[in-house]
């Protein structure tokens, strides 16, 4: 059983955004690329060995299949009361921007980039349910942005296993 605080941090599909002290993780070589890796399938680490996944403009790119393997990943990987940081469009938000901006409400719908697109959107409340649903504790999901995508209306999630 690894102390706590001790265990490997994942920064799932990393892009550009490399995070210090993670194993920054994506299916492409991007400059924030550490592991070049399709986190669709299971991750070469063993189980309970991970403190803190986090995963940011990722977990919509798959759609609810995926997603489940995913979160069950999730689980299998982190330690007990191992923390998860999800950040994703916020489906109200895009919603209601379409009658301010169609082609920007469309484009963030279907995704800006070609790798695979947007499979799947979520709102605050389907979120929350889908994690909690999946025996996860603590889910908190707030309307905000993160740092290096301001401007970006999100969903934020945060849960620990």
């Amino acid at each position: 059983m690894r102390p706590k605080d001790k265990g490997l941090k994942l920064h799932l599909g990393c892009g550009d955004y490399w995070f210090d002290g993670y194993i920054n993780i994506d299916s492409n070589v991007y400059g924030g690329t550490d592991m070049i890796y399709d986190i669709r399938q299971k991750l070469p680490f063993q189980n309970g060995v991970v403190e803190i996944i986090e995963a940011h403009d990722v977990f919509e790119h798959f759609n609810q299949g995926e997603a489940n393997n995913l979160i069950a990943e999730f689980k299998r990987l982190l330690i007990d009361d191992g923390m998860l940081i999800l950040s994703m469009p916020d489906m109200d938000e895009l919603v209601n921007h379409y009658s301010i901006d169609k082609d920007k409400a469309i484009q963030y719908i279907y995704g800006i980039v070609d790798n695979p697109g947007h499979k799947w959107g979520y709102t605050q409340d389907s979120l929350k349910k889908l994690f909690e649903d999946k025996g996860f504790k603590e889910v908190n999901v707030i309307k905000g942005e993160v740092a290096w995508r301001k401007g970006e209306k999100k969903l934020i999630l945060s849960c620990k296993k």
